[in-house]
């Protein structure tokens, strides 16, 4: 099941879910740009001065993220909340700084645009380690371990992933994710969307006959409503890091280096825990 990653031993908090239950979605996708500071905390013991990395925006720390992502980024109170926000408010209080958010397009944080044209510092949006995106930006060391699901709407559809692509029934995927490329590599017949709302207004209509997605945001709307159900979950070698600018090496060990305080200190299974809660089979 999905939980943080360990490097060699990040938390161990994780989130157990029997393929067969059924497990409420809610929308997870906009993709309005805004802008919404959250205060990082105090200047810690130990923490880099802010001088010792360049930032976009002088005493900030400004994290590009999704909008909308349950439960790792999403609004809440006029306030955007989830385990990324914690993550990166981590990182700037050890910076000594505040964290400032800003909300774009998946599509521009995944290409490295966002990062290569100075609108962030650090792209944190659950965002998948390929050896593509390594290409056009610089991750930090894993903090997640990610899965998806197959899912549909009831407990009557296509029951596996194999069904799926023995039968070609129309799977809906989010665009420029991994699980979009996992789809693709199980031989399934995809429907791209570009945002989640979409995508399960698609499965609840009939526009499309299964979805494969993030059992970590599907898990987020478990006690929502009971129609969509994961059929089957599959094992990704996927992990969720943090990006940089290419070449950004500074900030990169400055991030690193929170990784390996809050491992330590038992704050990132906290944040986990708190965010995605333990489930018993």
């Amino acid at each position: 099941m999905p939980r943080p990653t360990t490097r060699p031993a990040r938390a161990h908090a994780l989130v157990a879910l029997s393929a067969s239950a059924a497990l409420a979605l809610t929308a997870c996708t906009s993709e309005s740009p805004s802008g919404d500071a959250a205060d990082g905390g105090g200047d810690p013991a130990g923490a880099s001065a802010s001088s010792a990395v360049a930032l976009v925006e002088p005493g900030y720390l400004t994290v590009c993220s999704e909008s909308n992502y349950p439960p790792f980024e999403m609004e809440q109170d006029g306030e955007m909340v989830g385990l990324d926000m914690d993550l990166g408010r981590e990182i700037a209080q050890d910076l000594g700084v505040e964290m400032k958010n800003v909300t774009l397009a998946f599509e521009s944080i995944q290409s490295g645009a966002a990062l290569g044209t100075d609108q962030c510092d650090v792209a944190i949006s659950a965002l998948s380690i390929t050896e593509e995106r390594q290409t056009v930006m610089d991750f930090s060391d894993p903090y997640y371990d990610n899965e998806v699901g197959l899912v549909t709407d009831g407990g009557d559809g296509v029951g596996s992933i194999a069904a799926a692509r023995d039968q070609q029934v129309r799977v809906g995927v989010m665009q420029g994710t991994v699980g979009e490329t996992q789809a693709r590599e199980l031989g399934l017949q995809t429907v791209q969307f570009e945002d989640a709302t979409t995508m399960f207004t698609a499965l609840s209509t009939g526009g499309v006959d299964a979805v494969l997605d993030d059992v970590t945001a599907i898990a987020q709307h478990a006690e929502d409503d009971p129609d969509f159900v994961v059929q089957e979950t599959a094992d990704l070698d996927d992990q969720l890091g943090v990006a940089v600018a290419e070449g950004d090496e500074a900030m990169l060990r400055e991030v690193d280096a929170t990784l390996d305080r809050i491992e330590s200190d038992g704050t990132l299974e906290r944040i986990v825990e708190t965010w995605i809660p333990v489930r018993e089979n």
